[in-house]
Parts: structure tokens; sequence; C-alpha cells
């Protein structure tokens, strides 16, 4: 069964993600993987440099981003500075310039706190993307957890209609298995996956599984712990402090069959993603602006004629 990453954070991630590109894109051939996404938060820097990688190594690059979502990406309400976030994938080169389009107007005009979109936004900018519901802190997962299934309906609903069946329903499991890390986020992960699986079959969604990538292997994972003390200002020996469940990283695709075992459609619709995004070339000669000359300067010949 062919399993691919869908949710993947890289340096990029500013941070946050210690996943370098170049390590990421050859842990994933290493693996047999014929596929991965980039998916960094809020920005697209790292796209260029990820799509190139994976190209030269013989990997299907899906560019995408993890997106912040707010009622009005124009307001500054400090109760949404943080957004539900929102995984956005490019099926096809429109769709990756209409993200392109996303994430610039979430810098240049939702920025608060963090680069941040809204519905009417996504809706104007939707063709030729793929979505799905992201990780405890999207607004499906988020609507569960708070036990407010109308929300969490009427948000399937919306992005249904908006996305078809390039929709999906995001599950993740992440059992912490050392002291040192959340041990949270599982059991919360455990309800809401029973919840978005009883949403899909109601509401005829697909669904996919996901390992929130930040690090390339779980050696790194004690690296990646240092990294977030630094994004946060904590001591390592803060007991209060921000801590991941250290299981973040590109799992093997036995890995994530063994955690999803009880519904293995949702590893076939990683691929079912794949077989979606078509090929398309990034590449081209540089695009250099255009600087009309005043009439008074003169023309390029009469110059030639005055000094030569």
């Amino acid at each position: 069964m062919s399993f691919a990453h869908l949710h993947v954070h890289t340096e990029y991630s500013l941070l946050d993600g210690s996943n370098k590109i170049k390590e990421c894109v050859a842990r994933v051939k290493e693996l047999g993987m014929n596929s991965v996404a980039i998916t960094d938060h809020g920005v697209m820097y790292g796209v260029i440099d990820f799509y190139r990688a994976a190209r030269a190594a013989g990997i299907k690059p899906i560019l995408g981003c993890e997106v912040y979502v707010v009622k009005n990406h124009r307001e500054k309400d400090k109760d949404e500075k943080a957004g539900d976030h929102l995984i956005l994938l490019a099926k096809n080169l429109k769709g990756y310039h209409n993200l392109i389009k996303i994430v610039s107007k979430a810098w240049t005009e939702g920025f608060y706190m963090r680069p941040r979109t809204d519905r009417t936004e996504i809706e104007k900018y939707h063709e030729g993307l793929i979505c799905c519901s992201a990780c405890l802190a999207g607004e499906v997962p988020r609507a569960i957890t708070a036990d407010d299934m109308q929300k969490a309906e009427e948000a399937i609903l919306w992005h249904k209609k908006l996305f078809g069946d390039d929709y999906y329903l995001e599950l993740q499991l992440h059992k912490a298995t050392v002291e040192r890390a959340n041990h949270e986020a599982y059991p919360m992960q455990l309800h809401v996956n029973k919840h978005l699986r009883e949403l899909a079959a109601k509401h005829n969604v697909r669904m996919v599984c996901t390992n929130d990538v930040h690090f390339v292997d779980e050696d790194n994972a004690e690296a990646h712990d240092r990294l977030i003390c630094l994004s946060t200002g904590k001591d390592l020996d803060d007991p209060k402090r921000m801590l991941y469940s250290k299981q973040e990283w590109l799992k093997t695709t036995a890995e994530m069959e063994e955690l999803f075992k009880d519904i293995p459609q949702v590893i076939e619709n990683t691929q079912e993603i794949v077989d979606k995004v078509e090929e398309y070339k990034l590449d081209s000669d540089p695009l250099m602006p255009v600087f009309p000359i005043p009439p008074e300067i003169g023309t390029e010949e009469e110059y030639r004629k005055k000094f030569t």
C-alpha cells in the first residue's frame, strides 16, 4: 500500500520546523515513497527549493501551505489572532497561483501576529486546490473538542460545497512514548477522530491520515524540542513550557499503517491525492520589469549616434 506525507513542515516554518528540505527529500526517497508535500505555516518561502530538490530526486512534489483562517482577515481581533489551521495543496498550476494569492494577501492584508486569511479569500481563490481539515488546531477538530457538533458540521458542509471531492477530513495520531512530551494530544486525537469518522460517513466526505511532520526522524525529536524552547523563550526545565508529542517525524508506511490499521482507506487516500496532483513546471526565464523611457530623454538610437 502506498502512503504519502501530506502535512510536512520544513525549516521554513521558522523556529517550529527543523526538517531541512534536502534531508527531508532524501529521507522520503529512502523510505520508498513516490511523493511528499510541503505545508509550512503561513508561508511558501521553501516551495521552489522543495520543488527542485524533489524533482531532482525523482519524487513528486506537492506544493501547499497550512494557512491561518479567521472570520475577517482585515480585522485585528485579539481573540482570533492565531486563527484556525487549514491545509491547502495545489492540484495544478492554477491552484499554485491561487495559493500564492491567498498566502500573499494573508501577509499584506491580513497580518496580525500571523499571516491570516478567511473564507471569503479561500472561496475567491479555491480553484485548483485540495483542502484538508488539518490538525487539532483546525476549525473542525476545535469545534469537536469544544463539543460544538453543530459548528463542526457547518464547517464540513461549507468546505465540501466549495471543494467537492477535493475536501478531506484529516486524521492524526501522535501517541507520546517518552515521559517529557505532550501526552494530552493523543486522547484528544482519539476523541476527534471518532467524531470525524462519524461525520465523514454522515456527509460522504473522504478521510485521509497524516503525521504532523516537523523533523526528519525520531532521533531529531530532542533537537526539535530545543528549537521550541528557543521559539517560545522558555528554559528546557520549565515545567509549564510547550511540548510536542515527539512523534512528529517522517514515519514509514508501515508505521502509518499500524497507526490506522482499522481504517486502511485513509492510507490509500493519501495516494488518491497524489494522483490528483498534476505535473507542472515552475522554472521559467526571469521576469524583468518594463520601465518606459520618457520621450524627452530620447531613444536608444539617438544615444548611440551621440556617443559613438
